[in-house]
C-alpha cells in the first residue's frame, strides 16, 4: 500500500473522544491558544459515557500534524 501524499499546508481534522465535552473544549482552547481552529460536536456513545468532537485546523507540515495528534491524544481530559 502506498503512503498517501499530503500537500501542506492543509486543513486537517482530528477526532477527540473523552468523557465530558466541556473538559475537552477547555483543554483544546488551552492547547491551541492563538491558533485558528474549529471544534464541532460529533457523536455521543450509546451509553452517553463518551463524546467525540472534531478539531479542525491548518497544519503546516507533517511534523506539526503528528505533534498535534500526540499532544491531543495525551490531554488529561481525553
Amino acid at each position: 500500500m502506498e503512503k498517501q501524499i499530503i500537500e501542506y499546508p492543509c486543513q486537517w481534522s482530528f477526532r477527540i473522544i473523552g468523557a465530558e465535552e466541556a473538559l475537552i473544549r477547555c483543554a483544546v482552547e488551552e492547547y491551541m491558544k492563538t491558533a485558528t481552529y474549529q471544534l464541532t460536536a460529533s457523536n455521543v456513545s450509546r451509553s452517553g459515557k463518551y463524546v467525540s468532537i472534531n478539531l479542525e485546523t491548518i497544519v503546516l507540515n507533517e511534523d506539526e500534524r503528528n505533534r498535534i495528534y500526540i499532544d491531543v491524544k495525551n490531554m488529561a481530559c481525553v
